[in-house]
């Protein structure tokens, strides 16, 4: 384990997404919250992917009001570890972002590649949705035991 001065909340919470594969998505609409469990890939910029359908209600939602959290529980026995975000979540349209993304989904979950090839060709009813997070909290027991509520904000562009 490093040292407690080399530990800083944004490089184990980068470390955390790319070791997670199931997060939790909430999302409201009309005054009415929803939640649900998503296989989800991450980016080097922490940015959070995961496959879905429109037609679902969390899409519906998103379409609605891009505004979302993420709460991902890394270590649910003790000393406890989890992470929530805030940020926004759109559909991804575009190819050039498309593919790179879906091939950090493929990697991280061992997808069928084809499968994916329709998702980015448009051919299929699932899409590709990006969050891009603002605010990561973090509540580690392992790496912070003294005072295991972090946050990492994101410094906006």
């Amino acid at each position: 384990m490093k040292a407690m001065s080399e530990l800083s909340p944004k490089t184990i919470i980068k470390k955390y997404l790319v070791q997670a594969k199931i997060m939790q998505l909430a999302t409201v609409r009309n005054g009415q919250p929803w939640i649900c469990s998503l296989h989800f890939a991450s980016d080097d910029d922490s940015n959070i992917y995961w496959i879905t359908k429109p037609t679902t209600r969390h899409s519906q939602d998103i379409e609605a009001n891009a505004h979302v959290a993420i709460a991902i529980a890394v270590k649910t026995d003790r000393p406890l570890i989890g992470i929530q975000v805030e940020g926004t979540a759109e559909e991804l349209t575009d190819a050039a972002v498309l593919g790179p993304a879906m091939e950090r989904y493929i990697e991280h979950h061992g997808t069928d590649k084809a499968f994916v090839d329709t998702i980015v060709a448009g051919t299929n009813e699932h899409k590709l949705y990006a969050f891009h997070p603002r605010r990561f909290s973090l509540f580690d027991q392992v790496n912070f035991s003294d005072q295991p509520s972090q946050e990492w904000v994101i410094d906006s562009k």
